[in-house]
């Protein structure tokens, strides 16, 4: 049953398809041949849109040669190969198809695709494999018989000479590139094609430390500098950029022309262009390659190189005034505006020998009336092969004869409908329009028969003879009335374009749902609020917004992944919906964040009422792929119109609330209420003031001894953040830290701290002539990051403190994530030889697992149960329990909170290591503490 669910999740990534025999009996069969490609990213990255854009276009059918059907594989990894979702896609794969091969030839895009196609992919086909690399990034491959190694060119050299050719009086070229793995490697590249330029030029190569200061930096760059972007795909903090998005920003930002070598990227930003790879052309050089081997003829090298067509948008050369003739011959212009001549220069060619041509053919038609005026019987065939030409054209044609009131309807006519050939009474067209529609359609035609329009068009429905239903456009015009404007004769084609409809359908559903849960997406749902508004002000009734997420949903996609994260997504949505009403509204608006809309309520306890019974549904477990999941839910809760009158001010109060939520503790719903509004401007408060803090010194260390129960002697410290005002005024830790963590200044505080503990125990250690350890709570969103270890590796370097004399301390949340980040932090860190100390212990998620996978070194007993220590038997038996049990594992055991001479006392009975508290001091400033040091 578990690996049937496995399968099951992993067909929602796979397009349906069937087997295929092999290449050359498929081709002499007339079995469309099929080609496999496998994506390493996913379908909405720029370079997998533009790729499959090239591979559709070289597959799909001409005069010349069938079309290829292509089916696509994304395996979603961007940053690292995931092997447990390669097998889950293989086994997929294996269910859809039987044991032969079902394609014809495998496209691999991406280092993990290739080694998805090394670990499980050599069944899919036994024909040619084709490798899409990048030149001077990716190393080439060994190549088999059979696989092929298209890489992708590079032109830096020859993006550069455009620019000096367009640009003669630079002097300068800044190339900027990330810190990513691929942005290093280009930027390598550059520097070896562009030392050439060295005596000509000046060349600046920049890697992305820092964006805002890289921005203001190109915002003041000189006049004769041009800058190359490569790509950017990480930061020097290894902070994840998108390539586009950043040269978009770059280019903006900058005051001299940008050149890019990448399509993707040339595509969405503002820079004016290059030589440029990894764009369509791409892939349809790939489908002519594939071509070449189905078909048997000789491909050439096993590696060959892509070519990088000149590329440039018009708009952007405008705006920096470069000149048409300086551009590269061949050159495609994007969103090239040419002069009217140049517009309509074939039109006003092809008007002029259509002229003629008319102008002869009308001399022509004169003589030929003028000669055979009599002869009916010609001008009879003229007409039968005019309506043959449209039938063909897949257009129906009908005659009406306004005098007799008889019609004709042609075979192609009569075939959209079904009906048999006597069918040409005039009543027969009216007959078979939809009756919804056929008021509409026969007014349109009276207005033109009238002359109040210039021709007659209509879409509508019309019935067919097996009584289904087609759309059709209808076009007509009377091509003959008297001298008194009564029209003579109409002439009218039908053509079916129900496909057409049904496309455009499935078009606008896609543009207001979600893909993923077939629910409606944010641009559905702010149209049905702002008509619920406008109906509750009419009525005078009240409307709710209801935010609403998963708690603890990144848990399930880490450990379990994100094919039962979605799973678990689409069960939640259908969980909810029997329990609302069929005018309400649940939307996605991503990841796992779900909006409610509850039109036409009396009062706020009918939203509460529709809460508590959906908390009461997601009470019960889901079971996916063998799994039994508790979820739970928090919501925040809006109402119209007392929170508000607009759609934003609706949906941002509702999530407050939401937020208001998680902080409680999750697993509950709320109302917004005017108080949240002033908690988060406190919070915006602190926030708009803590970089002034952090760059002038108001946030400080300050440290609290660590006492050895045993010989009363200080051991140890703890540094504890201060914030004090120039005036004196003190700000809370509980109130600050929470604040950097949430706007991304925690980062900056926490290597601060590092730093600040590691300078002050080397001068302790220096005053006393022994060490002190100290030890540095770190924030749960730190070891979410990458570069922990780097960083703690680098301050302990630059202050001289060794290691074994800095102890972590972190919260049993951080344990409770468990990601692969976590893991490998802690790790890192505990090979540094640093000691790891779990902070707060047993007043969270405390699991004797945890202790036993990870490197911890402390137990450090929370200040609740010391207080109640000699007062309350359960907190001695606690207490004495975490100490037997830190023994037990070789862990030293640290109680804080100590304020009281029998506390302690009972502590040494215990056998707990070491204490602070009150009793002992409280924390103490850098000077103090060392005065304190020196006499103990």
């Amino acid at each position: 049953m578990r690996q049937y669910c496995l399968l099951l999740a992993c067909l929602f990534l796979l397009p349906h398809g069937a087997a295929r025999a092999d290449a050359a009996a498929a081709t002499d069969a007339g079995v469309r041949l099929r080609v496999l490609s496998v994506f390493f990213g996913n379908r909405d990255t720029p370079y997998e849109i533009l790729l499959e854009k090239g591979l559709r276009a070289g597959f799909s059918e001409t005069d010349e040669q069938p079309g290829i059907v292509l089916e696509n594989i994304y395996l979603d990894m961007i940053d690292n190969y995931d092997p447990a979702r390669a097998r889950l896609i293989n086994q997929a794969l294996k269910l859809k198809h039987d044991a032969r091969p079902p394609f014809d030839a495998v496209i691999l895009s991406g280092l993990p695709s290739k080694q998805f196609m090394r670990e499980h992919g050599r069944w899919l086909s036994d024909g040619p494999v084709i490798q899409i690399e990048s030149d001077f990034i990716d190393i080439p491959a060994t190549l088999d018989t059979g696989q092929f190694s298209l890489r992708q060119t590079l032109a830096i050299a020859e993006t550069a000479a455009d620019a000096l050719a367009m640009l003669p009086n630079t002097h300068t070229l800044w190339v900027i590139a990330g810190t990513g793995r691929g942005d290093v490697a280009a930027l390598d590249a550059a520097r070896a094609q562009l030392a050439p330029l060295a005596g000509r030029v000046t060349v600046r190569f920049i890697t992305v430390q820092d964006a805002d200061a890289l921005f203001a930096e190109v915002a003041t760059a000189p006049r004769d500098t041009a800058l190359i972007y490569l790509r950017a795909s990480r930061d020097g903090k290894a902070q994840r950029l998108i390539p586009a998005t950043f040269g978009r920003q770059l280019a903006r930002a900058a005051n001299v022309p940008m050149f890019c070598i990448y399509e993707p990227i040339l595509l969405q930003s503002d820079c004016v262009g290059g030589r440029v790879s990894a764009g369509a052309q791409t892939g349809k050089t790939v489908a002519s390659l594939i071509r070449q081997l189905l078909n048997g003829h000789d491909a050439g090298a096993g590696v060959q190189l892509l070519p990088a067509p000149a590329r440039y948008r018009w708009p952007q050369l405008q705006r920096w005034q470069i000149r048409r003739a300086t551009i590269p011959a061949g050159t495609d212009l994007i969103d090239f505006t040419p002069t009217i001549y140049e517009r309509y220069k074939k039109q006003v060619w092809s008007g002029v020998l259509v002229l003629c041509l008319l102008a002869a053919a009308l001399v022509g038609l004169m003589w030929a009336l003028g000669q055979y005026r009599k002869q009916r019987d010609t001008l009879a065939e003229f007409e039968q092969r005019w309506h043959l030409a449209l039938d063909n054209a897949g257009q129906g044609v009908w005659d009406l004869d306004l005098r007799s009131g008889e019609a004709f309807y042609a075979p192609g006519w009569r075939a959209i409908l079904g009906l048999e050939a006597s069918a040409n009474a005039p009543q027969v067209r009216e007959a078979h329009i939809h009756p919804a529609d056929r008021k509409r359609v026969s007014s349109l035609l009276q207005q033109h028969l009238s002359g109040h329009t210039p021709h007659f068009e209509s879409e509508h429905r019309m019935v067919r003879a097996d009584d289904t239903t087609v759309w059709v456009r209808e076009r007509g015009q009377v091509v003959r009335r008297d001298k008194q404007g009564v029209p003579l004769r109409f002439i009218a084609s039908m053509q079916d374009i129900t496909e057409q409809r049904v496309a455009q359908e499935h078009i606008r559903h896609m543009a207001t749902h979600d893909t993923l849960t077939g629910l409606p997406n944010r641009t559905l749902l702010t149209d049905r609020l702002d008509r619920a508004m406008s109906r509750a002000r009419r009525m005078g009734n009240r409307v709710a917004v209801v935010f609403m997420d998963l708690d603890h949903f990144k848990t399930v996609n880490d450990t379990l992944g994100h094919p039962i994260g979605d799973l678990l997504l689409i069960a939640v949505a259908g969980r909810m919906m029997p329990h609302l009403r069929e005018t309400d509204t649940i939307s996605r608006q991503g990841g796992d964040e779900f909006v409610i809309l509850l039109p036409e309520l009396a009062s706020a306890a009918d939203a509460a009422h529709v809460c508590e019974k959906l908390q009461r549904e997601m009470d019960e477990p889901v079971t996916l792929d063998g799994r039994s999941l508790r979820i739970s839910v928090s919501m925040g809760v809006a109402m119209f119109p007392d929170d508000g009158n607009s759609v934003e001010t609706l949906l941002q109060k509702a999530d407050v609330a939401l937020y208001q939520v998680k902080n409680a503790g999750r697993g509950d719903y709320r109302f917004f209420s005017a108080d949240m509004n002033h908690e988060l401007e406190d919070q915006f408060d602190l926030e708009s003031r803590m970089s002034t803090a952090l760059r002038n010194g108001y946030i400080q260390w300050w440290y609290q001894p660590q006492i050895d129960l045993a010989t009363g002697a200080l051991v140890g410290a703890e540094a504890l953040a201060r914030w004090i005002e120039p005036d004196g005024t003190r700000i809370a830790p509980d109130a600050f830290i929470p604040v950097a963590e949430k706007f991304g200044h925690i980062q900056a505080l926490g290597a601060l701290a590092l730093r600040s503990a590691c300078h002050e125990a080397c001068k302790w250690a220096q005053a006393c002539g022994r060490p002190i350890p100290v030890a540095v709570n770190l924030s749960a969103v730190q070891f979410r990051r990458p570069g922990l270890t780097e960083m703690v590796r680098t301050i302990l370097t630059e202050t001289g403190l060794p290691a074994e004399h800095l102890i972590l301390e972190i919260t049993e949340s951080v344990l409770m994530e468990d990601n692969i980040i976590t893991r490998e932090s802690l790790a890192g860190i505990a090979s540094l030889g640093v000691g790891l100390s779990i902070d707060d212990f047993g007043t969270g998620y405390s699991s004797l697992a945890y202790l036993k996978r990870f490197p911890v070194n402390h137990l450090k007993i929370d200040r609740a149960f010391i207080a109640d220590l000699n007062c309350d038997p359960d907190s001695d038996t606690i207490v004495r329990t975490i100490v037997q049990l830190g023994h037990n594992l070789n862990l030293q055991v640290v109680a804080e909170g100590v304020e009281s001479a029998a506390q302690a006392e009972q502590l040494r009975h215990y056998g707990c290591d070491m204490a602070q508290g009150y009793f002992y001091h409280r924390a103490l400033s850098p000077e103090h503490f060392l005065q304190v040091l020196q006499h103990a």
